[in-house]
């Protein structure tokens, strides 16, 4: 996942800072356009609800090289989650 961002639009309101739960100075990269690929971002998405302009965007990358999610695989055991 990434955060995308469209500079043009952002006010510096300072929601998207305020409520990272990571404590991301998220604004600084919104106001240079610029997206947010940075380990410490867990991808929750509360930065770009908070924002009123909606300048930030999550964005779901490639399944490529991901886990397969059903069933889990773990080593070679196979468990089938029942929901």
């Amino acid at each position: 996942f990434r955060i995308t961002t469209n500079g043009a639009q952002c006010i510096s309101c300072g929601n998207c800072s305020t409520y990272c739960e990571m404590g991301i100075d998220v604004r600084a990269y919104a106001q240079k356009g610029e997206n947010i690929v940075r380990e410490s971002c867990v991808g929750c998405g509360m930065c770009a609800t908070v924002c009123p302009r909606g300048v930030l965007n999550l964005e779901n990358g490639p399944r490529k090289n991901r886990v397969n999610d059903d069933p889990i695989q773990m080593r070679n055991n196979k468990i089938t989650l029942k929901l």
